[in-house]
């Protein structure tokens, strides 16, 4: 979506270098955050950035996005959410959303990058349904650890869920709205 107006040279190999050096340094310095919300499950900023990279460059730049976010958490680079790392927060009862978030990259930027998506309410769409893709794969992997108490955690998280989408949308729609004064300002003269 922002692709087509984030254009930093004219080699488009170098653009697409540029763009998943700007995803994946935004997934390393926002995916730790978390907003605390009092008596309220916290609202993780991961799956905002992840969303936010695929739906602004598309899926050939938000998948190794991902997959380098990914790889350095595994590695211990604290870059999870709360500032966790390792590989074994995979396989702990939240390791379901990792694999969303892969999954979520690649159909949300492949959508992204469709015309019809590049209208206000279809690229809304593309939000949530970014943010069911994470949360299905949650669920699936969360059952196999907390039978009786997936529900609970799961309802907590759709708050946030709707809240990052509204705001991802929104966002999206701010830097194109400026990007595109600005190129119109620029051949006023």
């Amino acid at each position: 979506m922002l692709k087509r107006y984030l254009r930093f040279h004219s080699n488009p190999t170098i653009n697409s270098i540029i763009q998943l050096v700007i995803g994946t340094g935004l997934l390393l310095g926002f995916g730790p955050l978390v907003v605390e919300m009092k008596g309220e499950m916290p609202i993780t900023v991961q799956s905002l950035v992840v969303l936010f990279v695929a739906i602004a460059f598309g899926w050939r730049v938000g998948l190794p996005s991902v997959l380098i976010y990914l790889a350095a958490g595994a590695l211990g680079l604290p870059v999870f959410a709360g500032y966790n790392s390792g590989y074994k927060v995979f396989f702990g009862p939240f390791g379901g959303f990792f694999f969303g978030f892969v999954a979520a990259s690649v159909i949300s930027g492949y959508l992204s990058e469709l015309e019809a998506f590049r209208k206000a309410l279809p690229a809304m769409m593309n939000w949530f349904a970014g943010h069911a893709i994470i949360l299905l794969f949650g669920t699936l992997w969360l059952i196999q650890f907390q039978p009786e108490e997936w529900k609970s955690m799961i309802s907590g998280l759709l708050p946030g869920a709707v809240i990052k989408s509204v705001i991802g949308a929104l966002v999206i729609s701010l830097i194109i709205r400026l990007m595109t004064k600005e190129k119109k300002e620029a051949f006023k003269d």
